[in-house]
């Protein structure tokens, strides 16, 4: 065997060698795009089932959020109605139109009274119920001893307790104040 022929075997070794190489690689090369791929969609798929879990629980919680604020909005037009009641009687009194507080004023003021406590303090925060509890610790002794009361005080303390009612509900434009002469 001369130089040329072991060159020539040689040659062939590696060719046939390179050649197999190149179909593996270019096999594996196929195969792992397809691997990737496939990957890539699995993972897409997981992220998507995610964030349409999060999608749906972001759902969930604002209707809470939104059943809540018209809930607290309608305690709130009931608990104003009460009060602007028992207000209306007692502006009648402070005024000098009557003389004393009528007997179902007394009784409407202690029947409410409580029922109100109780809605605020089912859907609002301390700061309504401590102007709550500072409108009626005034009113009190209005209407069980007899003292006298200013409207102007009565007003302002309704008016401390709707500020904090409209802080509670997100209305955060100033607070609401009386400016009349009255």
């Amino acid at each position: 065997m001369s130089i040329v022929d072991i060159f020539k075997v040689a040659v062939a070794i590696i060719a046939s060698l390179g050649g197999g190489a190149l179909i593996v690689a270019a096999c594996a090369n196929w195969l792992a795009g397809i691997w990737a791929k496939r990957m890539l969609q699995n993972e897409r798929a997981k992220h998507a089932e995610k964030l349409e879990n999060i999608k749906t629980e972001l759902d969930l919680l604002k209707q809470k959020d939104v059943t809540r604020h018209h809930d607290k909005l309608s305690t709130y037009r009931d608990v104003i109605k009460i009060i602007s009641e028992i207000l209306s009687e007692l502006e009648v009194v402070a005024t000098g139109r009557q003389p004393d507080i009528s007997e179902e004023t007394e009784k409407y003021f202690s029947l409410n009274r409580t029922k109100v406590y109780g809605y605020i303090a089912l859907v609002s925060n301390q700061e309504v119920m401590d102007r709550y509890n500072d409108l009626i610790d005034y009113l009190i002794p209005i209407i069980y001893e007899g003292k006298k009361g200013t409207w102007n005080d009565m007003r302002s303390k309704a008016n401390d307790m709707l500020n904090a009612m409209r802080r509670d509900l997100g209305i955060n434009e100033g607070d609401i104040l009386y400016r009349g002469s009255r």
